[in-house]
């Protein structure tokens, strides 16, 4: 028996490979490029970072890390300082011992974007990198760049978050199998942009959920709880108050509402959704808006890139014909 169940296995693990096919994603890794640099040897390689890194060294510099550009005559000084601080060194051993290599992240990444090239075949495939970015920022993107912070990916019960004061809502994503919907969600921000020419609750619920329903297809073996970065019972929650949540907004007028205090209530990181019950989780309108889209695409032989370049909100809602 036991050759033939090996025999069965082989099989299932070729036709599984088969099934996810991926575009080649190779990382390369900005914090090991800094933190291995001697001391001394800090001002003398700042010409060989730039011609590896590019666009991505000034960006981090100046924007992430915020000690300016290599032209700056403190620039060897300030980053001298960054890469001997006690608790950067201790992020990037962190980041070391969880992370020695990037094949897992590498092949996730590979199987997303090729299901992206599919739906844009027209669009970039970035370049991809790691960093450590202080604890701020998880995802960095320009042009033709995709960087994650590794920092930010500690697993939600690390000490250095716990010493932070990191509130528990924001460190439940704070793990390695979020990664993946992180990255291309932030790429997904980056080439289709919010248009806020219309600036209302309506707009951004909606433009939150044309991103989670790309999300979605972009990674179909995807849990829900990861797209949306949800517990499985908040996940529940959202199921069985669909209909719910969207009575209050339309009985309460809130659909056009233009004022950041509430759009930024139901759409922004939070514990819970304030306008709704403490049982709700943060972002929760992001799910009305993703159900609204669906609705959306099911009734309208739309492209995924003709959905993410439309921004007639009130248009898409008529035809969505979203009945909770």
């Amino acid at each position: 028996m036991k050759p033939i169940f090996n025999f069965l296995l082989a099989v299932l693990l070729f036709h599984s490979c088969r099934q996810q096919p991926e575009i080649p994603i190779k990382i390369s890794r900005l914090e090991q490029s800094l933190f291995t640099v001697p001391i001394d040897s800090i001002s003398a390689s700042i010409p060989h970072l730039e011609q590896q890194y590019g666009e991505l060294l000034h960006l981090y510099s100046s924007m992430v890390i915020s000690i300016g550009l290599p032209e700056n005559p403190r620039y060897s000084e300030e980053l001298t300082k960054f890469l001997t601080d006690y608790h950067m060194n201790l992020a990037y051993k962190r980041v070391m011992e969880l992370y020695p290599d990037l094949k897992e992240f590498e092949r996730g990444l590979g199987r997303a974007f090729f299901n992206y090239r599919k739906e844009f075949p027209d669009r970039v495939i970035p370049s991809v990198y790691t960093l450590i970015s202080g604890f701020n920022e998880p995802i960095i993107t320009a042009d033709t760049i995709l960087a994650i912070a590794l920092d930010k990916y500690l697993g939600k019960n690390e000490d250095m978050y716990l010493r932070l004061d990191v509130p528990n809502y924001l460190r439940q994503t704070m793990d390695r199998k979020y990664m993946v919907s992180d990255c291309m969600k932030g790429w997904i921000y980056t080439e289709f942009p919010y248009n806020d020419s219309i600036d209302n609750v309506l707009a951004n619920i909606l433009y939150e959920g044309k991103v989670m329903y790309a999300l979605r297809q972009l990674l179909p073996a995807t849990p829900d709880s990861l797209i949306f970065g949800y517990t499985p019972g908040q996940m529940r929650w959202c199921h069985n108050n669909t209909s719910q949540m969207w009575t209050f907004l339309v009985e309460n007028k809130m659909l056009f509402a233009t004022d950041y205090l509430t759009i930024n209530k139901l759409i922004g990181p939070a514990p819970f959704c304030s306008l709704f019950t403490r049982e709700s989780p943060g972002r929760a309108a992001i799910w009305l808006g993703y159900r609204i889209i669906s609705s959306y695409m099911k009734r309208n032989q739309v492209t995924l890139e003709a959905l993410l370049q439309d921004n007639d909100y009130q248009q898409m809602l008529a035809k969505a014909r979203f009945k909770p």
